[in-house]
């Protein structure tokens, strides 16, 4: 009978100190990324991996530089599309298309 409550006793306490550690909370679960944050993003991620790159030796200040300048190329024809319609928002077509130079770009990139 002594054990039998020892056990329950274990058990509540167990299940307190199980319920007292807080839960971790999803990070960005309701957050929905339009195709626009996503070009951004890739953007970003390409002069970052670019400088990476640099920095590991597989570029050449030269090659990172006319890299860097594609990439501002395709950022800058982003801007041009967002004020030739005027709607802040880009069409399927001129996300595809900037998306496709992006890949082309990434293509250009030596792995070494």
């Amino acid at each position: 009978m002594v054990r039998k409550k020892w056990v329950l006793a274990l058990t509540l306490v167990q299940g307190m100190a199980f319920a007292a550690v807080p839960q971790p909370t999803p990070v960005n679960t309701h957050i929905q990324l339009t195709p626009m944050d996503k070009l951004t993003i890739r953007l970003r991620q390409q002069n970052i991996q670019i400088g990476r790159d640099l920095k590991a030796g597989k570029l050449t200040k030269a090659q990172a530089k006319a890299l860097k300048a594609q990439v501002e190329a395709i950022r800058q024809q982003e801007i041009s599309d967002l004020k030739q319609d005027g709607t802040k928002a880009l069409t399927d077509a001129q996300i595809a298309t900037l998306n496709q130079q992006l890949n082309t770009l990434s293509k250009s990139i030596p792995l070494k």
